[in-house]
This record gives structure tokens, sequence and C-alpha cells, in this order.
């Protein structure tokens, strides 16, 4: 069964899509987007690499579990724990190989992190660049062997789907302690945590360090009690 598009609805998905103008497969491309879109904010996996798409961090659901398990935040406020992970010069390796070698290398970066933490959500903040969260739900805390780990796994299953002759790939990554006092919400995480984790990967590339980087949130907004 199918089901034609308007020309009103098939304009509008034009205008937000205006470079896809001209394609004869445009009106189905243009929902498949759409569809997608809204699967992602959804949680649904991305198909590419297997990881949660940004999408279901800043406009998703990804979030409300991690706000639920922890009661609203504890006495001293709402912890996440992130690994940032990103590959240096991924673009290189797509104009050597392109872009389904990348994306099996990408698909492979993920499987690598969910090996060395199987109960994080791994979350891809942009094209190339991945967040590990370590919330309420993983029951687990983030340990130095954790980057260890990472930094001897992501090489090696790259490695492993590369072309023949493609040296070792190089990974930036940072570690990240995120605390949010007095969250009213679970929808405003997922921005705070994917913004914090962008910096977090900024700061890792511009001045590379082992230590975790700490960022604390204040959200209660009290006014001091001049009553006293």
């Amino acid at each position: 069964m199918s089901f034609p598009i308007s020309e009103k609805s098939e304009r509008a998905l034009l205008g937000l899509f205006p470079r896809v103008q001209g394609r004869p497969d445009a009106p189905t491309w243009l929902v498949d987007q759409v569809v997608d879109a809204e699967l992602h904010r959804a949680c649904h996996p991305d198909a590419t690499t297997g990881a949660f798409h940004a999408l279901a961090l800043n406009q998703g659901t990804l979030m409300k579990e991690e706000y639920d398990v922890s009661t609203h935040g504890h006495a001293d406020g709402w912890v996440v724990e992130a690994i940032v992970i990103d590959p240096r010069e991924f673009t290189l390796f797509n104009m050597r190989h392109g872009f389904p070698a990348g994306d099996a290398a990408l698909k492979a970066m993920v499987r690598a992190m969910k090996e060395v933490l199987p109960k994080a959500k791994v979350v891809r903040i942009h094209t190339d660049g991945f967040a590990v969260l370590l919330g309420p739900t993983a029951d687990t805390r983030l340990a130095p062997e954790h980057l260890s780990s990472l930094r001897s796994a992501l090489p090696k299953a790259v490695s492993d789907v590369a072309p023949a002759g493609e040296p070792p790939m190089a990974f930036t990554l940072g570690a990240l302690r995120l605390t949010v006092v007095d969250p009213t919400n679970w929808q405003l995480l997922g921005p705070l945590v994917w913004a914090e984790c962008e910096r977090a990967l900024i700061i890792a590339r511009r001045a590379p360090f082992e230590g975790v980087l700490e960022r604390r949130v204040e959200l209660h907004g009290r006014l001091p009690d001049f009553s006293r």
C-alpha cells in the first residue's frame, strides 16, 4: 500500500532539505529522513554505527531513565560521567578508502566501546565523535583503566576492518564528570550533557591531559534568605 504525498507536503519537505531538489527520488528520500530523525529521537540506534544518535540525547528521551533512576538528583546533584572519543584525521581515512570503509570503521569503534563498557550509553555526538555515558543506570564509575582499555581496543577494532596497509588510527580521548544540581526535569539534562561532552572534546583536542574534567552546573536558582 502506498501513501502519496500532497504537493503542499512535498513543498514543505523540499524547503527543509533544499539540496535534494531535482532528485527523482526526492519525495521518498525526504520522508525517510524525517522518519529516521523521529526514530533517533525515540532512541533507536543509529543504523550506521550502532550508537545512539545525537538527537536521542539533545531532543529525545535518552536521559529520562537516568533522571528517574537517580530519584531526580542525589543530595549533592545529579551526576553523569563520560569518556569522549574522536578519531583523528578520519576525513583522510574516508578520502583514501571511501565512505563504506569509513562506516565499517565507525561501527567497529562503537562495538569496541560497548565491549569495554557494556552498561554505558554510547552516543554519536557528531559525525565522527562519540560520548560513552556512565549515568546512574550504568552502575559503573569512571576509572583510569577504562581509558587505557579504550586506547588499546579502538585502534585494534579499526585495524580489523580497515584495508590492508592502513596505519593504526590515532584517537583523542577525554574524560568528564558533570554534576547538575537540582535538575527540575529530565528534558533539560540531554542538551546539557551533549554541550558539556562537546566542550570536553574540544579541550581534549587542544590540551590533552590524563585527568577528569570536572564541571558543576547549579540550576536551583534559589534566592538568599534576607529575613535572617
